[in-house]
């Protein structure tokens, strides 16, 4: 059936505020002009030239007969909401009510509407985009057989005890609308004797079925941001992009502004949670809205000017800019904390970096700053619940100040790390042999410095016990009680680069001990291993080791070894290899002549190093083994510089005329057994120690034979 819409008007309300309420207001004004029917504009705020040049009337009362809040007790309005949970009160309340001026707004344009001679009256707010078609079907074509068509402001809201409907969009006869306007005629006769009824949607409704019983509610199905697109607050929550969630703001007497999610509404329970991301100055952050909970979430300071706004699915579902300073701002919308005694403990320690636990039968807030004593520097700062716990993530020695600030309390604390008197875990995540000596000297000095009992754990302990009494050892993997620190040692990697959260200085770089000095905090000096002396009698023998874990620690040179082994037995020595790898291993061929070291324990090894007359070795741990002897030592490795290994007691034997020292400037990766990261599969690969010399060997060794 085709309807003619010639004795209907559109009346739209209108508070215009800001330029993108204009472009609202226009986007509905053009919205509604397909349907060819006339447009009142009323309400008590003026618009612009241009805008009034695309409606057909303009109705502006300057009498804006809003309620203040000085007035509430007057009229006997209470419109505070509050939520009152175990610890905190939450109480939030409006300066001012605007529903009878609304309501005047509403006479004005129904008595000018009946002056006109309109039949029927469509009215909107203007912050509403309905669906062209629905809404004619819905409501312009509905009103023709019903007094009113109203939309209900949430699901059943017009079948309650105390019913009410939706104001911003209604369509209704001239003659009903006037009717059910004179009824009430002053702001007295609006407010007094309506307690917890005066609210528009309300007395709209309530007035409406006095007057008249042919009243339908609207099958119209509106989108999300379609409808009453800019309600700020109202009574029981806002609907938005589906969220069925309660948001509002307050500050607490620290000037704190906290934000307080109530979940679902009060006649419609949420039915899930609902994950929302809090943006606040330069903060953002996910929280989760658990079904059927109140919840407060702290924002810091209250910043005037400032906006808070809540996003659910990427749409905006809360904005509230900071328009009042905060004193104002508190008197309206309060956090009162219930004062309860607090028990707070914490729990400190140092076990992979600085932990802190705050323990409480009070739930409190805390900024937590990590401050690095050497400078100052707030390494890591975080905002920490009770019963809550956070770390920094930088694992080796620092010397840590633990500032702890209440946000929502007063509490002050600073706890300052001191290792005296305490246990502390230093363990080894190396297997290395020559790692595990190259430390072992800087856990001992560590242990005197910081004047604590230090537990120990290497994969050598046999070799370190009886030297260093005072250092509690025990085997990887074993638990230790009451430890205050822990500390670890090696070289660490994360996604294949150097792990700086345990590392303050790249360790490739620098000499092998200084790692353990480094994550330890200790100045770094080269400081000699001690051994276990296991024999004080000479031999007439030289010892060798010749294989290690990568091809680029080899002495590549194809006849050095053969070469050497020859020269010293020439002199009547006993060569003894010591490396345990087989002939052949990885290519690498054990020179001929040599007598080979019975498989043993390493301290059996150690023995036959100390009654050797003569160490000769490769970058590897045997080298450093022999170090810790009296044993001289001879070192041939080009891929690391002199400074890697000692430089006290070690003759170090380099060609620095071709490429060297590749392990301290490229990535070593140990799955590439031929790894040679500038020379790879050239006829250069592994020059730096292809071309050093048998002359230049044994030019060395021919003053310790």
């Amino acid at each position: 059936m085709a309807y003619s819409f010639d004795e209907d008007i559109f009346v739209i309300d209108c508070w215009i505020d800001t330029k993108e309420k204009e472009q609202t207001l226009l986007n509905l004004i053009n919205r509604v002009k397909v349907y060819n029917v006339p447009i009142l504009l009323c309400g008590h705020s003026p618009v612009s030239i241009e805008v009034q040049k695309q409606v057909d009337y303009f109705l502006f009362d300057k009498n804006n007969n809003i309620l203040l809040e000085k007035d509430f007790n007057e009229y006997g309005v209470v419109s505070d909401r509050w939520s009152i949970m175990n610890d905190y009160k939450v109480f939030n309340k409006v300066n001012f009510h605007h529903d009878y001026a609304i309501w005047e707004t509403m006479r004005n344009a129904f008595q000018f509407v009946k002056r006109l001679g309109k039949k029927y009256i469509h009215f909107l707010e203007f912050d509403n985009l309905p669906d062209e078609i629905q809404y004619r079907q819905a409501f312009m074509e509905y009103v023709r057989g019903n007094d009113v068509v109203v939309q209900e402001y949430l699901e059943g809201s017009t079948r309650e005890q105390d019913p009410y409907c939706a104001t911003y969009i209604f369509s209704i006869k001239t003659d009903i609308a006037n009717q059910m306007i004179e009824k009430i005629n002053t702001k007295e006769e609006y407010f007094k004797n309506r307690p917890g009824k005066w609210q528009l949607e309300k007395v709209f409704y309530q007035t409406l079925r006095e007057i008249t019983g042919s009243i339908f509610v609207s099958k119209y199905i509106p989108n999300d941001e379609e409808l009453n697109i800019y309600a700020a607050w109202n009574r029981n929550g806002i609907l938005r992009n589906g969220a069925r969630f309660q948001t509002y703001l307050a500050v607490d007497h620290h000037k704190k502004l906290h934000i307080h999610f109530i979940s679902g509404f009060s006649e419609k329970p949420a039915d899930k949670d609902y994950l929302v991301e809090v943006n606040y100055k330069n903060r953002n952050f996910f929280h989760t809205v658990t079904k059927g909970s109140y919840q407060l979430e702290s924002l810091g300071e209250y910043v005037e000017g400032e906006t808070v706004k809540v996003f659910y699915q990427g749409v905006e579902v809360f904005s509230e800019t900071l328009t009042k300073n905060v004193d104002e701002f508190r008197r309206l919308n309060k956090l009162e904390w219930k004062v309860k005694e607090s028990n707070r403990r914490f729990n400190i320690n140092f076990i992979d970096g600085p932990y802190v636990e705050i323990l409480d039968n009070v739930d409190l807030s805390y900024r937590v700053d990590f401050i690095n004593r050497k400078n100052n520097k707030i390494e890591y700062s975080t905002t920490l619940r009770s019963n809550h716990w956070s770390k920094s993530s930088i694992k080796y020695f620092v010397d840590w100040e633990i500032r702890i600030t209440g946000i929502d309390n007063d509490y002050v604390g600073t706890y300052l790390m001191d290792l005296k008197g305490q246990r502390v875990l230093i363990s080894y995540e190396t297997k290395s042999l020559g790692d595990n000596i190259a430390f072992i000297p800087y856990v001992e000095e560590f242990r005197k410095q910081k004047g604590c009992h230090v537990v120990c754990s290497t994969f050598h302990n046999d070799l370190f016990k009886k030297d260093y009494p005072e250092i509690e050892f025990i085997e990887p993997g074993t638990n230790a009680e009451n430890i205050y620190a822990l500390y670890r040692l090696g070289v660490f990697y994360e996604n294949k680069q150097i792990d700086n959260s345990r590392h303050p200085i790249n360790p490739i770089k620098e000499p092998l001990m200084k790692v353990a000095t480094d994550i330890l905090g200790i100045q770094y000096r080269e400081t000699k291993v001690k051994l276990p002396k296991l024999s004080k009698t000479k031999k007439n023998r030289v010892c060798i080791a010749i294989h290690s874990t990568s091809q680029a620690k080899y002495w590549n040179n194809p006849n050095g070894w053969q070469d050497v082994v020859d020269y010293i037995k020439e002199k009547g020595y006993e060569v003894r290899l010591l490396s345990r790898e087989e002939d052949e291993y990885m290519g690498n061929s054990n020179p001929k002549g040599v007598t080979l070291q019975p498989r043993g324990t390493t301290k059996e090894v150690l023995k036959t190093i100390q009654e050797s007359k003569l160490f000769i070795g490769i970058s590897s741990g045997l080298s450093w083994l022999a170090w810790g002897t009296d044993t001289p030592v001879v070192i041939i490795s080009g891929f690391t510089d002199k400074h890697l290994e000692p430089m006290d007691g070690i003759t170090r034997i380099i060609n620095k005329e071709v490429c060297n020292g590749c392990w301290h400037t490229h990535e070593f990766d140990p799955g590439d057994w031929n790894w040679c990261p500038v020379h790879k599969n050239t006829d250069r690969q592994f020059e730096c120690s292809k071309e050093i010399l048998s002359n230049d060997v044994i030019k060395q060794i021919e003053k310790f034979l």
